[in-house]
């Protein structure tokens, strides 16, 4: 899922600029302390948090690590993904090229068929919660909806407006098998429903009511323009102020 980037109009829609519509949010000092928007309610996830992920952040793991994302179209992301029957050893090692992608592509959440690799794997980094999610399932969403941009590292150079619950509920295993549950609000809860949704082969893009009223480009950033989010804004949020 991608992360920021910042607006301007194009004729009478609203487009976006950024370093791409796969940037990472900005800390904004400004604003209020807000509480989590991705929570462990059960269980003990594993994480990419603390040293692993100073290091798998670095220039140089990523550089070792990351693989291209493929793009809407290849056949990869539009088949849902199977269970993952790998050693130890093997998932974690994907699971550092997953976030090593996520990380080049400046996303807050990927899914293993983004690399090419149809299983069902996945890690949900909103609010950088590093959390891996294998064979993740949806088991609550809330009934209220909200309508937030989003964007995608598999759909480069666009992001939607997209009605979604504003809570979710996602249980999953670890690498070790084991079993744990997660909350997601607001923008947590877009990138749990957006990252499960790779694991069935369905794209942001297949959920919008319309392609014309409701898809946007994303264009490069100005000079001197900090980035700022592409996924989770309302659309009054994107409209440059008068």
């Amino acid at each position: 899922m991608s992360g920021r980037s910042t607006w301007t109009r194009s004729r009478s829609s609203v487009s976006v600029r950024g370093v791409s519509d796969g940037a990472r949010e900005p800390d904004d000092t400004d604003e209020e302390p807000r509480g989590p928007r991705v929570t462990i309610v059960k269980g003990s996830p594993w994480t990419i948090t603390g040293p692993r992920r100073e290091k798998w952040s670095s220039d140089e793991f990523v550089a070792a690590n990351a693989v291209d994302i493929r793009q809407v179209g290849d056949p990869v992301l539009h088949s849902p993904a199977h269970r993952p029957r790998l050693a130890r050893g093997e998932l974690e090692s994907l699971i550092a090229r997953l976030f090593a992608s996520m990380v080049a592509a400046r996303g807050i959440g990927i899914a293993a068929p983004q690399i090419g690799v149809p299983l069902r794997i996945c890690i949900v980094d909103v609010d950088e919660a590093g959390i891996v999610a294998i064979e993740p399932e949806v088991e609550w969403v809330s009934e209220d909806l909200d309508e937030t941009s989003e964007g995608c590292l598999s759909v480069r150079g666009l992001y939607g407006m997209l009605e979604r619950p504003v809570a979710a509920r996602l249980g999953a295993v670890d690498p070790a098998g084991k079993r744990f549950t997660i909350e997601g609000v607001e923008l947590g809860a877009q990138c749990m429903l957006h990252e499960t949704d790779h694991l069935e082969g369905t794209l942001y893009v297949d959920l919008l009511r319309s392609r014309v009223d409701d898809l946007f480009p994303v264009e490069p950033p100005g000079p001197g323009e900090e980035p700022r989010p592409v996924s989770g804004q309302h659309r009054q949020e994107l409209e440059p102020s008068v």
